[in-house]
C-alpha cells in the first residue's frame, strides 16, 4: 500500500485527537476527493483524503467515550472477567460494568477482600484509572480510557454476590491456571508459566515481579508476535513431521493460533500478531514470500481503521516498532556481532536495535529503564521455545504425568527467576527526562529514519536540525518563560516553579504522593537539582513527602516556617529572596493554628501568589503583604475558613488554582470560596477536576494555562 496513505490516516488519528474538530475533518477529507477528480497528484491526494477520514473516524471514536462521574459514592454491579494480582491481603480484578445503564460495558479495576468469579453489587467512590494526573501520564490515562477502562473502585462495599456459571473459555483458563500451580511446584517457576503462555501475571509477587521490570524483560509477557511467532512454528514443524501438505499445515497452525487469542483474549500487539501471521500463511501457501513490509503496513491501516485510538496504545507502537525495526535491518548489525555463534548473534542484533529505538518511548513511560536489559533479553529470548513449549505442557496435562513433564519448566523457569533477581540487585537504571529524554527521542527518529531507507547523509542533516530547533525551544521556554506547575497530589500541595533555569518546589504532598507522584514528575521533566525546597507549614500534606524527595534529588537549600529534627532547613524569620524573582515571606508570630503560620511565597512581584493553608486570620497577618496577582493558590485546599472576600479583593486574582483531592472527605472545595472567587470573576482550576495544573508566564506579560485533561 502507499506510504501517503498510511501516514495521512496517521497523522489524521492525531491530528483529530489534539484538536477535536469535525469540520477541520470534514474539509481535508473533501478537499482530498476533489484533488482526486482533478486527477493531479494523487500522493498527496490521497494523504490529504485519509488525513480527512482519521480525523472524522477518531472524532467519532472520541464522542462515544465513558463519561463517569469520578469521586462521588455511586452504586454499580459488575460481572468480573479476569483475577489481575492476588497479593497477600488483597485481589485486584477487572469486572465489566452492567448499570448504571450509562457505563454499560467499560472496564474497572477493583481492589476487594476477597475474589470469586460472578455478579457484584458494589458501593464506592470511582476513582481515574491513573492515580496522580501529572506530567508524564498523559498516555497511560489515554490507553486506558480509550480502551474502556475507566477507573478503579478502592475496596467497595459488597452489598450483594452472586455465582455465575463458568463459560468454556472460562474453565478453560481455570483448569489451565490450577495445573501449572499444581504441578510447577516452585512458586516463582509457576508464576513465569502462567505469564509467558497467557500474558496472566497475577501469580508474580515481590521480588521476582520487580526484577522482571526492573530489567527489562517484562514485554516477552505481553502476547505478541513472539508467542504467535513461537506456536505457529511448532505447530508448522509438527504438521510437516506428520507428513502433512504445506497447505494443510498453514491453515491448521492458523487455526491454533486462533484458538490460542481466544484463550488468552485479544489485546492490539497480539490482533497485529495473527494478522500478519495470516498474511504470512498466505504467502507461504501462494509462493509469494517477503512480504513483510507490505504485511506491516497493511495490518496497520486495518487496525487503525477498526479501531483508530488503538493508536494510543503504546502495546500496539511497541509492537509495530519492534516489527518495522526487524524487518527495516534484515542482519545489517549482524556484521558488527560476526564473533558471536549464529543464533545470539540474530538475537543481539536485533535486540541492541529494538532498545535503542525504543529507550526514550520506555523512559517516558515507566521512568527508566536498565542496563541490564540487552544482556537479559538476549539470554532470554533465545529459550522462549523451550520455556514456552515446556510451560504449555505443565499447563495442559494435569495430574501425576503433568508433574514429570513439567520438572524442565520448572527448573529453567526457576534459573530464569534466579538470573533475573542477580540482575535486579545491581539495577543499573538508566533514568533522565526533560531535554535529555527528548534529544533522546530525536536521536532514535532519526535512527527509524535510516532504517525505513533515508540515506545516511539527509538522516544525518534532519537529524541535527531536530537536535538544534529542540535545544531552542528548550533554552526559550527554560530562560525566557517562568513555568509553574501545581501538581496532582491528592489530598495536599505541591507546587514546582522553573524559573530562569532553576528549580524550586514549594511543599511536596505527603509521604506516599511525594514517593508516587512529586518524585516521578521532577524526573520526567529532568530536574537534576533544586534550587531550594521551601516547606510552608508543618502538616504532613505538605511535607510528609520530603523525605523520598531530599533522598533523591540534590537540593541547595531547605526553607522553611518551622524547626525541624529530620532535616537541616533555614527558618524564615521574616523574608527570603530564594531567585531573582521569587520571595518568601513569614509573619514570625506565634499562633495557635498551624495553617496560618504559613510562610507566604510571591512570584515575579505579581505573577503568582502562593499561601500554604493559610485562613482568614493568616490573611489579616499578612494584610501588609498582600498586593494584585494575576494568579493566585487558593488558601487551605479551598476550604470555607480561607478566601475571605476582602481577601479577594485586595489579590485580584485572574485566575485561582485549588489543590485539592478527588471525593475528599472534608468536602473541599467549599461552596462559599466559591462563590466568593466568582464574585472577584476569578477563572478557577482545580487538581482535583482537571489533574495538574501548568502557568506558563511569557515575557510579554500574559499568562496561560493548561491542565491535565485540558479544562
Amino acid at each position: 500500500m502507499s506510504l501517503w496513505v498510511l501516514a495521512g490516516f496517521v497523522l489524521g488519528i492525531l491530528g483529530s485527537e489534539l484538536f477535536n474538530s469535525l469540520i477541520l475533518g470534514w474539509v481535508c477529507f473533501g478537499l482530498g476527493l476533489f484533488l482526486l477528480l482533478l486527477k493531479r497528484g494523487q500522493k498527496i491526494a490521497l494523504f490529504v483524503l485519509f488525513l480527512g477520514a482519521g480525523m472524522l473516524l477518531t472524532f467519532f471514536r472520541l464522542e462515544r467515550l465513558y463519561l463517569p462521574d469520578y469521586g462521588s459514592e455511586n452504586s454499580y454491579i459488575v460481572r468480573s472477567t479476569r483475577l489481575v494480582q492476588e497479593g497477600d491481603d488483597y485481589f485486584a480484578w477487572q469486572g465489566k460494568v452492567l448499570e448504571p445503564k450509562n457505563l454499560a460495558g467499560a472496564v474497572v479495576l477493583i481492589y476487594s477482600d476477597q475474589y470469586r468469579p460472578g455478579v457484584y453489587s458494589l458501593v464506592g467512590p470511582l476513582y481515574p484509572p491513573v492515580q496522580y494526573r501529572n506530567p508524564g501520564q498523559g498516555w497511560h490515562y489515554k490507553r486506558r480510557l480509550y480502551a474502556g477502562e475507566i477507573g478503579v473502585l478502592n475496596r467497595p462495599q459488597i452489598r450483594s454476590f452472586q455465582e455465575l456459571p463458568l463459560s468454556l473459555i472460562e474453565k478453560a483458563r481455570s483448569s489451565y491456571r490450577n495445573n501449572i500451580a499444581a504441578n510447577i511446584a516452585n512458586a516463582d517457576s509457576a508464576a513465569l508459566a502462567l505469564a509467558l503462555t497467557t500474558g496472566d501475571r497475577s501469580l508474580l509477587q515481590g521480588e521476582l515481579k520487580s526484577s522482571v521490570y526492573m530489567t527489562g524483560v517484562g514485554h516477552v509477557m505481553a502476547m505478541s508476535g513472539l508467542h504467535v511467532g513461537i506456536l505457529l512454528g511448532l505447530s508448522l514443524t509438527l504438521m510437516r513431521r506428520l507428513g502433512l501438505s504445506r497447505v494443510f499445515s498453514g491453515l491448521a497452525g492458523f487455526a491454533c493460533i486462533i484458538i490460542f487469542v481466544i484463550f488468552a483474549g485479544p489485546s492490539p500487539s497480539l490482533v497485529r500478531a495473527v494478522l500478519m501471521s495470516a498474511w504470512g500463511i498466505a504467502a507461504l501457501i501462494w509462493g509469494r514470500e517477503k512480504q513483510g513490509m507490505q504485511a506491516l503496513q497493511w495490518t496497520g491501516f486495518f487496525m487503525l481503521l477498526y479501531n483508530p485510538l488503538w493508536l494510543f496504545d503504546y502495546a500496539f507502537v511497541f509492537s509495530f516498532a519492534a516489527t518495522f525495526v526487524c524487518l527495516a535491518t534484515r542482519g545489517r548489525l549482524d556484521k558488527l556481532l560476526a564473533f558471536l555463534p549464529e543464533l545470539i548473534r540474530r538475537t543481539g542484533s536485533i535486540t541492541i536495535i529494538i532498545q535503542l529505538v525504543a529507550l526514550p518511548l520506555t523512559i517516558c513511560l515507566f521512568g527508566s529503564s536498565s542496563l541490564w536489559s540487552p544482556l537479559a533479553n538476549i539470554v532470554i529470548i533465545p529459550l522462549m521455545p523451550v520455556l514456552t513449549g515446556f510451560s504449555l505442557l505443565a499447563g495442559l496435562i494435569p495430574g501425576a504425568l503433568g508433574i514429570i513433564i513439567s520438572l524442565p519448566a520448572m527448573y529453567l523457569l526457576g534459573g530464569v527467576a534466579e538470573f533475573l533477581s542477580l540482575l535486579n540487585q545491581f539495577p543499573l537504571p538508566i533514568e533522565f527526562g526533560g531535554l535529555a529524554l527528548t534529544l533522546t527521542a530525536v536521536i532514535s527518529g532519526g535512527l527509524l529514519l535510516h532504517l525505513s531507507g533515508l540515506a545516511v547523509r539527509k538522516t544525518a542533516y534532519l537529524t541535527v536540525a531536530g537536535l538544534l530547533v529542540t535545544v531552542l525551544i528548550y533554552t526559550f521556554m527554560a530562560y525566557g518563560v517562568t513555568t509553574v506547575w501545581f501538581l496532582d497530589v491528592g489530598q495536599g500541595d505541591s507546587i514546582l516553579i522553573r524559573s530562569r533555569g532553576q528549580w524550586v518546589l514549594v511543599d511536596c504532598g505527603d509521604y506516599f504522593a511525594g514517593e508516587k507522584a512529586v518524585l516521578p514528575t521532577l524526573r520526567f521533566l529532568g530536574v537534576d537539582k533544586l534550587k531550594a525546597l521551601i516547606l510552608t507549614h508543618p502538616h504532613a500534606d505538605h511535607v510528609g513527602g520530603m523525605e523520598p524527595v531530599l533522598a533523591n534529588i540534590p537540593v541547595e537549600q531547605v526553607l522553611s516556617s518551622f524547626m525541624s529534627e529530620s532535616v537541616a532547613a533555614t527558618v524564615i524569620t521574616q523574608e527570603a529572596k530564594v531567585l531573582a524573582d521569587l520571595e518568601v515571606f513569614s509573619h514570625n508570630l506565634n499562633v495557635s493554628n498551624l495553617n496560618d503560620a504559613s510562610l507566604l511565597v510571591s512570584l515575579g512581584g505579581n505573577k503568582l501568589l502562593l499561601t500554604g493553608d493559610i485562613e482568614e486570620e493568616g490573611e489579616r497577618l499578612y494584610w501588609h503583604r498582600i498586593v494584585p496577582h494575576q494568579v493566585l493558590k487558593v488558601p487551605h485546599h479551598g476550604s470555607n475558613t480561607s478566601s475571605s472576600p476582602e481577601f479577594l479583593v485586595k489579590v485580584q486574582p485572574q485566575a485561582a488554582v485549588i489543590s485539592c483531592g478527588l471525593g475528599n472527605r472534608f468536602g473541599l472545595p467549599g461552596k462559599v470560596t466559591l462563590e466568593n472567587l466568582a464574585q472577584v470573576r476569578s477563572q478557577v482550576y482545580r487538581t482535583d477536576l482537571s489533574g495538574f495544573v501548568r502557568i506558563d508566564f511569557w515575557p510579554w506579560g500574559t499568562f496561560s494555562i493548561i491542565t491535565f485533561l485540558g479544562r
